[in-house]
């Protein structure tokens, strides 16, 4: 019999994590560089900003240049809202993940680092915007992950409390944006990341298909009614 603890809320990543779009984040900056000129970034040097706004990515390697920044950044967009439906995919069983919390009571809100109109763009694409009560974009927060305020944020319009709230993601930037926030972080293997990519974090949990976030959140029930009782 399940726990009468009310329902954890779920938080989300996006890119990795709800749907497979890493292909069209490499090729929109691959396709800004070649529009704008210079040596684009690696993939995985790329790869390492996610989650972080799109500027705040092109300045680790522009430096402080915001004219090249913006003009860098209006080619990804521009290249990326053209080729979305060429590039992204759904990923098995997240829609039955996703509404398997729902019919569960759980609070869901997604909190990535892109722009709130691409994000909802992309969830609507893949066919998961109906089923994201709240979706946290970049531009609703002065700070981002790895800092804890879009995540602090997600919870504050969910009334809910971080600190048994979790937050699934598929990058290093989402492990340390979860703790900071005092937050349970639950990595997911499905993304561009592999577990040894995350080794230096040691992420405190790991699901490697949808369903295994269900089994974990009834265990981090499990452990909180057994600390109570001990208590």
């Amino acid at each position: 019999m399940r726990s009468a603890l009310p329902p954890r809320p779920v938080l989300f990543d996006l890119d990795g994590t709800l749907a497979d779009t890493i292909p069209l984040l490499v090729a929109s900056m691959r396709a800004a560089y070649a529009a704008c000129g210079g040596e684009p970034p690696g993939e995985r040097e790329w790869l390492s900003g996610m989650g972080r706004p799109l500027r705040s990515q092109l300045a680790d390697f522009e430096g402080n240049d915001p004219v090249r920044i913006e003009a860098l950044a209006t080619a990804y967009r521009e290249w990326q809202l053209a080729h979305l439906t060429e590039f992204v995919k759904p990923f098995a069983d997240m829609r039955i993940l996703l509404d398997a919390l729902h019919a569960r009571g759980h609070p869901v809100a997604v909190v990535t680092g892109k722009g709130s109109p691409m994000a909802r763009t992309t969830l609507e694409f893949v066919g998961l915007m109906d089923a994201v009560p709240l979706l946290v974009g970049a531009e609703q927060t002065q700070r981002h992950k790895p800092e804890a305020e879009p995540l602090l944020h997600a919870c504050a319009r969910l009334g809910v409390e971080p600190a048994r709230a979790v937050y699934v993601g598929d990058a290093p930037n989402d492990v340390l944006a979860a703790r900071a926030a005092g937050m349970v972080d639950i990595w997911v293997a499905w993304g561009p990341f592999s577990l040894a990519d995350l080794a230096p974090l040691a992420p405190t949990h790991v699901a490697y298909m949808p369903a295994d976030v269900i089994e974990l959140l009834d265990l981090l029930d499990a452990e909180e009614r057994a600390t109570t009782v001990g208590a």
